[in-house]
Formats: structure tokens, C-alpha cells, sequence
């Protein structure tokens, strides 16, 4: 790749040294589109048609079989992000699920979280939009289940993983799943804490709620 200078060469060294601590981990991955000169890069011509149009995701997988193509496989894994500087998409549904909430309601959820003793791992995508690793096969808490501003990632889906890079920056770690020794928390605890942050903001001003969302950042966004 001609524009893949030295510096490139090294982040791609660094998403494929992320990609195999998380599958070292258990958590399965799959190779992604990556962004690179202002549009996404890496889906073969024949897949263009199918998952380059699948809405909601900024980036796909860019392998044939999509997510179900996720593994475990330290070689593979390898091989993958050899070739290319893939964004790092971690498979949800088997071995993991994801929360995904609006940044102004994670930290109310870190915050009851915390108070009841247990530390959880946290990414963050420039857009304010924050997710939360958890136990796989909850289903979405009746209290969220019609917010757009919260996704409960499952079968299927998947999230984009540090330190991919989306359009307005790179996805990052504000508590890294060693900092918690990679336990999930339950998807249950993550969800009720999320419902008992709406329901307390209900009762709090318009003013407070607009103060914690990010400039210019619409709620519904994902990662």
C-alpha cells in the first residue's frame, strides 16, 4: 500500500497487537473497514453491494461470511491484520454483549456502578457514544427498550474496538478491560443502572441533560 507510510505501519501494528490481546482474552473478533482519506477502505468489490450498505455501523466487516466469521484464532487473527490496518470489530452475542450508551448517561452509570463495587470495562468513541463489555444473552431492559440512544449489541452485531479509527477520531479505552482482570459485569446490573440514570434526569432540569451531551452530537449516534 503506497500510502501505508512508516507511521501507518506502526498503528497498524498496534490494531493488530489489539486484536490478538482481545482474542487472547476469548473475545472474538472480525477485520473491518478502516477510514483512510476521508472514506472507508478495505471492502472487496463483490461485498460493496451487501455490507457496505448495512446501515447503523460505521464500519462492516470486510471478510466474506461478515461477523459470523469472528474468532478466537491467534493465527488467523494474525494473518488478518498482516495484510491490512482492518478496524477492530469485536463479535457481540456468544461470548460477550455490549451496552452502548450516550457519554452523559455512562457516567452516571460508572457512578452507580461504582458505588456498588464494581469497576467495568469502558470504550469511547469521539462522538460521545460509550459501551460497556457484558455478559452475553440478556435481553434490552424493558425501561430502554424504546430509546434509540441505547443499544443493546448482540447476536450478530458487533462494536468497533480500540484503537480503531473512525471519521472523527480513534475509539479508545477509558477503563481497559485489564484494569477490571477482563471480568464482565452483568448485563442486568449495566442495563438497571442505565434505566435508574434516565429516570433520575427525568426529574432533573432540561438544562442539566444538554450540559452533558457533547456539542453538536446527536443522541442515536453509534459507534
Amino acid at each position: 500500500m503506497s500510502w501505508w507510510n512508516s507511521s501507518r505501519a506502526v498503528y497498524g501494528a498496534e490494531l493488530r497487537a489489539g486484536a490478538l490481546c482481545l482474542v487472547d482474552h476469548g473475545w472474538p473478533v472480525v477485520p473491518g473497514t478502516w477510514w483512510h482519506g476521508g472514506g472507508w477502505r478495505g471492502l472487496p468489490p463483490e461485498m460493496v453491494s451487501g455490507l457496505a450498505k448495512a446501515p447503523g455501523w460505521d464500519s462492516v466487516p470486510a471478510v466474506f461470511g461478515g461477523v459470523a466469521a469472528a474468532t478466537c484464532d491467534a493465527a488467523r487473527v494474525a494473518r488478518w491484520w498482516s495484510r491490512s490496518p482492518f478496524s477492530v470489530l469485536v463479535a457481540t452475542g456468544e461470548k460477550l454483549d455490549v451496552v452502548e450508551i450516550p457519554a452523559w448517561l455512562g457516567r452516571r452509570v460508572t457512578s452507580t456502578l461504582r458505588r456498588v463495587g464494581v469497576m467495568a470495562a469502558l470504550a469511547a468513541t469521539p462522538s460521545g457514544r460509550w459501551w460497556f463489555p457484558v455478559t452475553p444473552g440478556s435481553s434490552i431492559h424493558s425501561d430502554l427498550a424504546g430509546r434509540t440512544d441505547v443499544v443493546l449489541h448482540g447476536l450478530g452485531s458487533w462494536v468497533m474496538a480500540p484503537p480503531s479509527e473512525r471519521e472523527d477520531g480513534l475509539v479508545h479505552w477509558r477503563v481497559t478491560p485489564s484494569a477490571c482482570g477482563w471480568r464482565l459485569p452483568e448485563s442486568q446490573l449495566v442495563q438497571s443502572a442505565a434505566a435508574e440514570a434516565i429516570r433520575w434526569c427525568a426529574t432533573e432540569s432540561d438544562d442539566w441533560l444538554v450540559s452533558q451531551r457533547p456539542a453538536g452530537v446527536a443522541s442515536g449516534v453509534r459507534s
